[in-house]
């Protein structure tokens, strides 16, 4: 990887932290509501991913990331005015099917965070690995909540998968 293609990498990185905290807060969020059901332990399972996947990629990102240059990623983690904003229609939804539409899309956005990342790193080495299981866990989870509550999709279009 040359300089350019370091920073990029590091940044993705650094933003896929971003996101899984946001999937930790979102989990936490939701878990806090009733009436729940089986997407309680879905959610569940969301949740604990997202905290493995934080640690993983911390230490990723402490591996690669310039000690001069990049900041430490708990340091640099601010809730966007969108995460309250999300979490406010959260708290005005009544219907689970837009709680989980909701929880597939920040899933997929996810998604497409690691598949731009996977392009900078080499397809036998570790962190490819590390990411790939990570991309791999996040489709199963989206496949997995789809199924738990298809009838609300059927009503509800949503973004494609892999874009």
């Amino acid at each position: 990887m040359d300089t350019t293609e370091m920073k990029e990498f590091v940044e993705g990185i650094a933003l896929l932290w971003k996101e899984n905290k946001r999937r930790e807060l979102l989990y936490i969020h939701v878990m806090k509501r009733d009436h729940l059901g089986n997407l309680r332990r879905l959610c569940n399972q969301g949740h604990i991913s997202a905290l493995l996947f934080q640690k993983e990629i911390q230490w990723i990102y402490d591996y690669f990331k310039c000690n001069l240059n990049d900041c430490d990623l708990r340091d640099a983690f601010e809730a966007a005015p969108s995460d309250h904003e999300q979490e406010a229609a959260l708290d005005t939804m009544k219907d689970t099917g837009m709680v989980v539409r909701l929880i597939k899309e920040a899933e997929l956005t996810t998604i497409r965070g690691y598949q731009s990342v996977l392009k900078y790193v080499d397809l036998g080495g570790e962190v490819h690995g590390i990411l790939r299981e990570h991309l791999d866990r996040l489709t199963h989870l989206c496949t997995e909540f789809g199924r738990e509550a298809n009838p609300y999709f059927r009503r509800m279009p949503l973004s494609p998968l892999y874009s």
